[in-house]
């Protein structure tokens, strides 16, 4: 076989081969670029993690700032109730008790976080990698679906761009947000949804694409839901044929934004119930409008090879210069319709001003002002532009490039440069970002000019040439920005992520092995995140997280522990045996040496490698009785947390002996400080010194029969650091009021004894107050006050995350305390009977409990998930039932115009006696003559007309049908 015949062979398969089914699928389907849009910024970022020696390249890991300390303890958790089991309506391994449907709404509802499964218990960090890129690879795949829909093309061009918006700065500044990306990734789904509507009357891609994205982040979906009304406008603008076609579409949209929104019901109620429970809800509306930042930084900022904000700063608009390249294109091409132009531009500028704007922004996110990560909202700005780049680029590939198109391709960049002149005080600086943006843009120009003078043979292999050489440009701007962004957002250590785990993970053991209560409670002295509970894997107190119960918050910093109500944060890392029993926590675990402090009530029971384990000689239950007295309890602001101590265990035991007394200072030294004292535990100090910092060191006397404890406050962060030691044994240091205030033991002193405490001045404050205060725990009163409680306490007889069954023996009527955050969603049943809950101390659950013994039930659905499931199952039957009566509503209209045509063709036949001869001809099977044949031809002509007549009746029909719907 000569060449000539072996090409022939290929064309001739290659002509079988793009007939048959799988080049359909592949390429008119989209499946190739479908894919390579998915795969290419996956890899790119990748590429980057592994240049960082992110595991397993190195040593490194992804978990930064709240990914440390909350994404990745939730995600822990979701991963280990998907392999052994377990509630996702409830968590007991953080805070106290957590509605954890509330809280993974937010921080863990990814579907794709079920692959975690595949993943072994070593290696679920290297999971949450792999989940995060596939997020972002799903974003350009998503992407490319929007663009070839849209516009209608099918070449490689639109992984060019889909590579745009998926590594956008948004993208590659925030993605340690890893919860935020599966809407990120949807979002472009969804506006595609809203494109079909409007264009074919498509809607059932839009309902489940919004549906997904709620379900999966109802933050960022409610940014999708706020932008669909802006696309919906403009695409029916630019989509729908006439002012009928309108109202039906937008019928169309509001019916499907319904069902879409309450097909996520079952997620959706219960999150807005547990947000009620959390700080944000007490955010009000600013009265004035102010803007944030100088608009010419805003857009300077589009600028490639930038550092991307990571936690403050401008908002993360730019995706590539070949967008801001094309954008003039866009704005100024011929091909383009004015309306369509209009609608980009505008939508830029809402995003735009939104950003920058108090009211416009505190809107946007929820009618919430943000802790941090200004401008969430950001990627739709991406989006757009990257879509306007898309649609020019288009023209160009349609029309060729036009001289006067390689004019308007400067405007953008260079009113980029020159913004960029002016935020840097107009000073020209060829360096950096700004000389790397510069020379790629002129490289994409020098692309255009390259293939507009160059004399290809067919446009075709012109437009081919001109993307490839895009695309190699672009994919080195990107892999180039994805390296900048892990280089912003930084990297941790691996191999020490979690501190002393395996050590832990062996005392933990431990507890599980000896211990055969059914429910306890365990925390560490110190902690690593601020959620170790869940991050270890153990029942705890410790919570940090926006679904943090502000009520438990502010009992917890009554109480003296660590907490923050506009943090969202409540915390463990020291406290008194008041505390560690009221909230039943049985077990210490000190990591890296002893605990030095509280012998007496605090027995070591296990060691490994340097890490300790502590029993609570004291431990209370889930729930024991108290006196009536408790309801009197009264918030005294949280100004004395011993005395806050005091009055509770007065009131919930009935004794009346003082537990914690009030001790006097035996000696000061003064360090570079002058200190006034302005009533017992209040100082005011003065350094007037050379010295940045000063220090004041107090000395105590210990007591038989009493221990000491200490309260200390660095008020508006005066005082960051304390020393505390017991004679010279050392019990704790460090930065420990730097942000709260917080109780802490002294030792193990008696008398003949002292323990100083040496707080340190911030270097930054030559003046302010403090407090220092110190309390006496008498033993005796302590134990009394136990046994107290103690003796009736709720016997577990079985535990669930949701259902609790067992027994109490009430001495006399009273009320069951349950160191259980309130909610609704829990009920108790007394004896099968539902009894009323209310709040103790404000935020914990109580019961009221007759005299006598009881079998007691505990039962737990988040508030609102009935409901909610129920709105979800009857959105579900109605979204059914349209697709239904839609698809019945379709043979019948076909039917109707087959009908038609039908009589139409039969009218037209018995007018025409040629066309009736020749029905005979064929039915007899005999050659027609050849002067019918025309004739013939005409007949299928009618018949065809006929038949699209038809058509349009029936649809002219529907349409009035669907327009007194409305009306009625």
């Amino acid at each position: 076989m000569n060449k000539e015949e072996k090409r022939a062979a290929a064309r001739l398969r290659w002509e079988r081969f793009k007939k048959g089914k799988f080049y359909g699928i592949l390429y008119d389907k989209g499946l190739l670029y479908f894919f390579l849009s998915f795969l290419i910024p996956f890899c790119i970022f990748w590429y980057a993690l592994g240049s960082y020696g992110v595991h397993p390249f190195g040593d490194r890991q992804i978990l930064v700032v709240d990914l440390w300390h909350q994404y990745y303890p939730f995600f822990r958790v979701v991963r280990e109730k998907l392999v052994n089991g377990g509630s996702f309506l409830y968590s007991w391994e953080n805070g106290l008790g957590t509605n954890f449907l509330s809280l993974i709404s937010y921080y863990a509802a990814s579907p794709l976080n079920w692959l975690s499964v595949f993943f072994d218990d070593d290696h679920v960090r290297d999971a949450l990698t792999f989940i995060l890129s596939a997020k972002i690879g799903f974003a350009g795949a998503f992407f490319s679906t929007f663009l070839r829909y849209t516009y209608k093309r099918r070449d490689f061009s639109i992984c060019m761009f889909s590579v745009m918006y998926a590594l956008c700065s948004y993208t590659l500044g925030y993605y340690w947000n890893v919860m935020w990306f599966d809407t990120v990734a949807l979002f472009p789904l969804v506006m595609l949804g809203i494109v079909a509507l409007c264009r074919e009357g498509k809607w059932k891609l839009y309902t489940l694409a919004l549906m997904l994205s709620l379900v999966a982040n109802y933050y960022i979906g409610y940014f999708t839901c706020i932008f669909s009304v802006f696309m919906f406008a403009a695409a029916s603008i630019i989509e729908c044929r006439g002012i009928k076609d309108w109202f039906r579409k937008l019928f169309l949209m509001v019916r499907s934004s319904v069902i879409g929104v309450g097909l996520g019901g079952f997620m959706l109620l219960p999150a807005y119930f547990g947000l009620k429970l959390t700080y944000s809800v007490n955010n009000t509306m600013p009265h004035e409008i102010s803007f944030y930042e100088d608009w010419r930084k805003i857009f300077a900022h589009l600028l490639s090879y930038d550092a991307p904000t990571k936690v403050d700063g401008l908002p993360n608009f730019a995706c590539g210069m070949l967008a801001v390249l094309l954008f003039g294109v866009f704005l100024f091409s011929f091909g383009i319709k004015i309306r369509e132009k209009i609608a980009s531009l505008l939508m830029l500028a809402l995003i735009a001003v939104s950003c920058n704007m108090n009211i416009l922004n505190f809107i946007w996110h929820g009618f919430h002002f943000t802790n941090q990560i200004p401008y969430r909202f950001a990627f739709i700005f991406s989006f757009v532009l990257a879509a306007a780049g898309f649609r020019a680029f288009d023209i160009i590939l349609s029309r060729g490039i036009k001289i006067y198109q390689l004019v308007l391709m400067v405007i953008a960049p260079v009113t980029v440069f020159v913004l960029n002149y002016y935020a840097a005080g107009k000073k020209f600086e060829f360096e950096g970002a700004l000389k790397s943006s510069i020379i790629i843009t002129g490289a994409f120009w020098l692309i255009f000019i390259a293939a507009k003078i160059f004399p290809f043979k067919t446009q075709k292999m012109r437009n081919a040439l001109m993307t490839l050489a895009l695309s190699a440009a672009v994919f080195s701007e990107f892999i180039a920005n994805a390296q900048m962004g892990v280089k912003t957002v930084d990297t941790t250590g691996y191999s020490d992520y979690p501190t002393c785990y395996e050590e832990i993970e062996e005392l933990l053991d431990c507890t599980r092995k000896t211990d055969k209560t059914l429910f306890y409670r365990t925390e560490v002295s110190q902690t690593y995140t601020l959620n170790d509970s869940a991050l270890y894997g153990y029942y705890g107190l410790s919570q940090f997280s926006s679904a943090a119960n502000v009520s438990v918050t502010t009992m917890c910093k009554r109480l003296g522990l660590y907490a923050s109500e506009a943090g969202n944060r409540y915390y463990y890392r020291t406290s008194t045996p008041v505390v560690n029993s009221l909230l039943g926590i049985k077990y210490l675990i000190k990591k890296d040496g002893m605990l030095n402090s509280e012998e007496w009530v605090m027995e070591n029971i296990q060691t490994s490698d340097g890490s300790n384990l502590y029993e609570n000689r004291y431990p209370l239950g889930l729930g024991y009785m108290v006196d009536e007295n408790i309801l009197r309890m009264e918030d005294n602001g949280g100004a004395n947390p011993f005395e806050y101590q005091n009055e509770l265990i007065r009131r919930a035991s009935g004794v009346e002996d003082k537990l914690f007394v009030p001790q006097p200072v035996a000696l000061v030294e003064y360090d570079g400080l002058e200190i006034t004292k302005n009533g017992y535990g209040n100082y005011t100090f003065q350094n007037d010194s050379d010295q940045p910092t000063g220090s004041v060191t107090y000395t105590y006397d210990c007591i038989d029969g009493g221990y000491l404890y200490g309260y200390a406050n660095g008020t508006g962060g005066t005082c960051d650091s304390l020393e505390i030691k017991c004679g010279d044994v050392p019990i704790d240091s460090g930065k420990l009021i730097e942000s709260y205030p917080i109780v802490f033991p002294m030792g193990n002193g008696q008398a003949g004894e002292s323990s100083t405490v040496r707080l340190t001045s911030n270097e930054k404050h030559k003046s302010g107050n403090f407090k220092i205060m110190v309390y006496a725990l008498n033993k005796d009163t302590f134990e009394k006050a136990y046994c107290a409680l103690a003796d009736e306490q709720l016997q577990i007889r079985s535990f669930k995350d949701t259902d609790i069954i067992g027994s109490v023996d009430a001495k006399k009527d009273g009320i069951m305390f349950l160191s259980i955050p309130h909610e609704k969603g829990w009920s108790v049943y007394i004896d099968g009977e539902k009894a009323e809950t209310f709040k103790l101390l404000q935020a914990m659950t109580g019961v009221r409990v007759s005299a006598g013994r009881h079998n007691i039930e505990l039962k737990y659905t988040p508030e609102g998930f009935p409901l909610g499931v129920a709105i979800s199952f009857a959105s579900l039957v109605l979204f059914v039932l349209c697709v239904i009566f839609e698809r019945r509503r379709r043979i019948r209209r076909q039917a109707l115009a087959a009908e038609a045509a039908a009589a139409q063709a039969a009218a037209q036949q018995e007018e025409n006696p040629y066309r009736q001869g020749a029905a005979i001809y064929d039915q007899l099977g005999v050659p027609r003559p050849e002067d019918h044949i025309g004739r013939v031809e005409d007949s299928e002509v009618v018949l065809y007309d006929g038949i699209k007549s038809a058509e349009k009746e029936a649809d002219n029909a529907q349409s009035e049908s669907d327009d007194s719907l409305q009306r009625h």
